[in-house]
């Protein structure tokens, strides 16, 4: 399956762009299943082999799209300092606020992500791209994170990040996805806070070992 660094090399910059953006188009406007290359096609203004032989199929391109998307969401590459540095508190507030805001102020991933969600049943290898490629990655290095920090004492560091990512995720979901913000309102800042205490304050406390 091609992926997105060896298309760029193969490919100009502008064209790579096109192709990309006409196929976010594409599926956007008729999901994944409706979705048509020569509609991509038309939309970037190139060849049908130019396409073809970068992009084996709808999937790639969808991955592709994915493999974009997770330059963004993987956080803990936009950092400026290294997370060892900060005060967890801090980290990882800043950490959650980014993750909540990359989703919330972009409609066009949003619907993405819908899209993802809605057509996984039948098509399982769109989800399975996206945890690969964005939930994996973020999943891994909080664990890592949990496991290192010389500050806290994490006694289950796996659970400890899907329980911070799980947490932010279902916020997400409901508010953004679902539009259920009003049935079942919660500040944003209220919860981050009270998800970070919950884990670096009871986590570092108590252990199984203890029970």
């Amino acid at each position: 399956m091609s992926n997105i660094k060896s298309v760029e090399r193969e490919l100009s910059p502008e064209k790579t762009e096109a192709i990309l953006r006409g196929a976010m188009q594409e599926f956007l406007e008729h999901g994944y299943a409706g979705a048509r290359i020569d509609k991509i096609v038309a939309a970037a203004g190139v060849s049908k082999a130019t396409v073809y032989r970068h992009f084996a199929d709808k999937e790639a391109l969808f991955t592709a799209l994915i493999q974009r998307m997770a330059c963004r969401a993987n956080l803990f590459q936009q950092q400026d300092v290294s997370p060892l540095e900060e005060e967890p508190v801090v980290f990882l507030k800043r950490f959650a606020l980014a993750m909540v805001d990359n989703v919330a102020q972009d409609s066009q991933e949003l619907t993405f992500f819908r899209i993802i969600i809605g057509e996984s049943g039948r098509f399982p290898e769109l989800g399975q791209a996206f945890v690969e490629n964005i939930e994996k990655p973020n999943l891994d290095f909080l664990m890592q994170y949990f496991a290192t920090h010389p500050k806290l004492q994490v006694a289950d560091p796996e659970v400890a990040a899907r329980t911070f990512v799980g947490t932010l995720v279902h916020f997400i979901i409901v508010r953004d996805l679902l539009h259920g913000g009003n049935v079942v309102p919660i500040e944003c800042d209220r919860l981050i806070d009270s998800l970070l205490n919950l884990i670096i304050h009871r986590t570092t406390q108590f252990s199984p070992s203890r029970f």
